[in-house]
């Protein structure tokens, strides 16, 4: 019955996202232990109440482009597409051309990159980001940019994600700039 269960969650997982969800059947098989701590803390990473969901979606993108440069990357693009966040916004974020977005946007952009390539402007963006949203919006990014770490981490140490791909967005392919240097 529990392997039941988890098929259906994969699948559901891949009609949500868009991508492929075999490195969850990977773990599964290997460890069913492990697929559902996974699921359930998986059930509690998005959360945001402080934050607009553009700004959390941005902070996301960011963070999975300094992990990832492919169906991680799709997936957070996916998601916020969903959400309504503006394609526009998305490819910015999603090609990291923060030029084309507006300052809120901007400073989660760039607070979120620089936390997860552990780059020291993280400091000195970390006033600005509580400024703006308080102790609950910095606390809504870090959580974002810590769980959203996740997923690349466990796809490349299953095997997965080993390749860069172009992202899509909409109709059009956006080519994702090589993730910079920390």
């Amino acid at each position: 019955m529990f392997a039941f269960i988890a098929r259906r969650l994969i699948a559901m997982q891949e009609r949500i996202t868009g991508e492929s969800a075999s490195y969850m059947r990977d773990i599964y098989s290997g460890s069913p232990g492990v697929f559902w701590r996974f699921a359930l803390a998986a059930a509690l990473f998005r959360y945001a109440k402080a934050l607009p969901p553009e700004v959390y979606a941005v902070a996301g993108i960011a963070a999975v482009r300094a992990e990832d440069c492919g169906p991680c990357v799709q997936i957070s693009v996916n998601l916020s597409l969903k959400a309504g966040i503006s394609p526009a916004i998305v490819r910015a974020a999603a090609t990291g051309a923060v030029e084309a977005l507006d300052d809120n946007n901007r400073l989660a952009y760039e607070f979120a990159y620089a936390v997860a390539t552990r780059d020291i402007a993280a400091e000195g963006l970390r006033t600005e980001v509580e400024r703006r949203w308080g102790k609950a919006g910095l606390a809504e990014i870090a959580f974002v940019v810590a769980t959203t770490r996740s997923y690349p981490t466990l796809k490349r140490a299953m095997g997965y994600a080993q390749t860069c791909q172009r992202v899509v967005i909409g109709e059009e392919t956006a080519i994702a700039r090589p993730r910079e240097a920390a």
